[in-house]
């Protein structure tokens, strides 16, 4: 796997773990870039349920203001992107007990995520139902600089 990085080999390496031998000597040439999920795969996976989030790869921004929320949110998705997890689990609530009733988090998380692509966030979508739905999201992140 020459020219991939060491977060990368353990990635591939976790991969295909429990990977038939067969399988895995059909694959070993195969570049790095190639073998791992690309970011919308591992998204679309985590909305069909196919893959889970760690209970310690989630953060709650409820009852967080703004300026609060946007500090938490970043700060915690540069951890996670340093610790070398692919996504995490963003809830913001659906903004019901908002002033006014108007979701505030909810239209400002996208708009962050969107500042911070692609350097720390290469794509997020709406959560399943059971993790939060229309007031979560699921957030796939950058691979770290190396």
């Amino acid at each position: 796997m020459e020219g991939a990085t060491e977060r990368e080999q353990a990635e591939f390496a976790e991969a295909i773990a429990e990977t038939p031998p067969e399988l895995v000597a059909a694959v070993r040439d195969v570049p790095v870039h190639f073998a791992l999920p690309s970011p919308h795969a591992l998204l679309r996976d985590l909305q069909n349920g196919k893959r889970r989030v760690r209970d310690d790869c989630a953060v709650s921004l409820r009852q967080k203001t703004r300026e609060e929320a946007r500090r938490l949110l970043e700060n915690f998705l540069r951890a996670r992107q340093i610790r070398g997890d692919r996504f995490v689990s963003v809830i913001h609530g659906k903004g019901y007990s908002s002033e006014g009733g108007q979701p505030v988090l909810a239209r400002r998380v996208p708009e962050w995520l969107a500042d911070w692509k692609p350097e720390l966030v290469a794509a997020w979508g709406e959560a399943r139902r059971e993790d939060g739905g229309s007031g979560a999201l699921y957030v796939v992140l950058a691979a770290p600089p190396s």
